[in-house]
């Protein structure tokens, strides 16, 4: 009898399973449609409208706007810290920028981490430069003070 029982308990809980579950697995009507089906039809739609560019009588946008080949500047291109001095320093709330002249007079903007001759730019403050210059192995640091001008 126990088995029985069982047995009919089971068989009820299914039915009322399917039942609850009759709905969800019916079609939504004749109006509905599937996912997959929502998709195309909204990609169908975005094709529909698709637009083009009339390029007759205008330049190419693509057009690569600097000619030549590629010239790495040489190591003599860079400022010799030997010969350089400090003209002045600017500033603002996240970079320095130092402004050096060579022996030769050429200007030069640099900021922390630019390469000088055999180094590079180690520190910016409001007077000063400094620089890490490696030569034949020996590393030494080269500071250029900002000059004040008597008037």
């Amino acid at each position: 009898m126990k088995n029985l029982e069982k047995t009919t308990l089971t068989a009820l809980i299914c039915v009322l399973c399917a039942v609850v579950a009759l709905p969800v697995l019916a079609d939504d009507g004749p109006g509905s449609v599937s996912p997959s089906q929502e998709a195309r039809e909204r990609i169908n739609a975005l094709r529909a409208n698709e637009f083009f560019y009339q390029s007759y009588g205008k330049e190419d946008p693509f057009k690569v706007l600097v000619s030549g080949d590629y010239e790495a500047s040489p190591a003599n291109d860079l400022v010799d810290m030997n010969s350089a001095h400090l003209v002045g320093v600017m500033w603002g709330q996240e970079d320095r920028f130092a402004l050096v002249e060579d022996g030769e007079g050429f200007g030069y903007i640099l900021r922390v981490g630019d390469r000088v001759r055999s180094g590079r730019v180690v520190s910016i403050r409001k007077n000063s430069l400094t620089a890490r210059v490696t030569l034949y192995g020996i590393t030494n640091k080269v500071v250029l003070k900002l000059e004040k001008l008597e008037d």
